[in-house]
């Protein structure tokens, strides 16, 4: 007697093998939690000039893109040399634009640096007098609040600090060097993915479609363009927003004539890229530092920052980043949540796009499977 599988049989088999492995498998992830966890930081690591390489490919496509077609379009020139000659224009164009930044941006904010180290100590005089101030209100005795200021003791920590800085100073010039390696990589990943990018799609087209069913190979051909849109629209996107805002913070704090303007200008840009939470994190710890210093100044900066994030928000984000993600703002703070609590900061910023296009694959295939069912909900 011969026995034959059915495809019903396969069906009810595979959906009880998932059942059985998908509780084995959560419940193995949490109970290694901590080292999945370690791996993937050190494989990101190790990663890390490759991914970056691929960021770089994503905000410089359509810089490049632009000079091959619009620049070299009419040239005799053969399709591989107008490639090699936009991609390295492209670059060039990066690395002067990145220099012209540095020598300009970079000098003042160390300046702003410099002094700051040298007024810190009546900044913090400043800080315990406030402190003596509103306990003498509440009617606490100063000796105690003399003890808790000695307790806490925050110029031995400082000077502590940077007493065991100075002898890792040989680690940290081995991870600059690290650093800088990884640079190069990165952006000769970059250059090159630029270069190959039709054969590299290629490839993975090829793979997906040998792999796996035709199904299947065009929803994650469609998947991978999603990807590409989603990351290629909101990595860049967010960049020129975070430009914009710290230039236009830079000269309003300048204008306003607020201390520290450089300085405030990168703490605002770079935490701009933040969703959600980062406008907090920029202009909380500097209205703290400007209370200390003039607290009218702290007053005007609050007001003026309230106004540009409402702007940004409003206007600029819209114009930049548009509304691609399709998500609802409780989703997108859920994402930047959790991503930043599994990779702090760089989880906060890629939160989102990682978890928008979770959500658009679990939505799409969800569509296609109650169109195969013939629901409508």
């Amino acid at each position: 007697m011969n026995f034959k599988i059915t495809e019903d049989m396969r069906k009810k088999i595979f959906v009880n093998v998932c059942s059985l492995a998908i509780p084995i498998l959560f419940f193995v992830i949490l109970d290694r939690f901590k080292e999945i966890k370690s791996f993937i930081n050190t494989l990101l690591v190790i990663c890390f000039p490759f991914i970056f390489g691929i960021s770089l490919a994503f905000i410089l496509y359509n810089p490049q893109k632009w000079i091959e077609e619009k620049i070299f379009a009419k040239t005799k020139m053969s399709k591989s040399k107008k490639r090699l000659l936009s991609t390295t224009l492209t670059f060039l164009f990066v690395i002067i634009l990145m220099t012209f930044f540095c020598s300009i941006i970079i000098p003042n904010i160390f300046d702003s640096l410099q002094q700051f180290a040298s007024n810190v100590s009546s900044y913090m005089d400043t800080f315990f007098e406030y402190i003596t101030a509103i306990a003498a209100s509440l009617n606490i005795s100063p000796d105690m609040i003399q003890s808790m200021i000695d307790d806490v003791s925050i110029m031995e920590k400082i000077t502590a600090t940077i007493t065991t800085t100075i002898p890792k100073l040989a680690s940290y010039s081995y991870d600059f060097v690290k650093g800088l390696i990884n640079f190069i990589l990165a952006i000769v990943s970059g250059f090159y993915i630029l270069m190959d990018r039709e054969q590299l799609l290629h490839g993975i087209k090829r793979l997906t479609y040998s792999v796996l069913n035709i199904e299947n190979a065009k929803f994650l051909n469609s998947w991978i363009l999603d990807v590409k849109t989603v990351f290629e629209q909101y990595i860049v996107g967010n960049i020129i927003d975070s430009s914009i805002i710290g230039l236009i913070c830079y000269l309003g704090t300048l204008a306003l004539q607020i201390p520290y303007a450089p300085m405030i200008g990168l703490i605002v840009g770079i935490t701009n890229l933040i969703p959600v939470f980062g406008p907090f994190l920029g202009a909380v710890p500097v209205i703290i530092l400007l209370i200390l210093i003039n607290p009218i100044s702290a007053l005007v900066f609050a007001v003026f920052i309230l106004i540009l994030q409402q702007i940004d928000g409003n206007v600029i984000k819209p114009i930049v980043l548009g509304d691609k993600l399709g998500m609802s703002g409780f989703w997108i703070l859920f994402s930047v949540t959790i991503g930043g609590g599994l990779f702090n900061v760089v989880g906060m910023f890629l939160g989102v796009p990682v978890f928008a296009l979770i959500y658009s694959a679990v939505s799409e295939y969800s569509n296609i499977k109650l169109k195969e069912k013939h629901i409508e909900l």
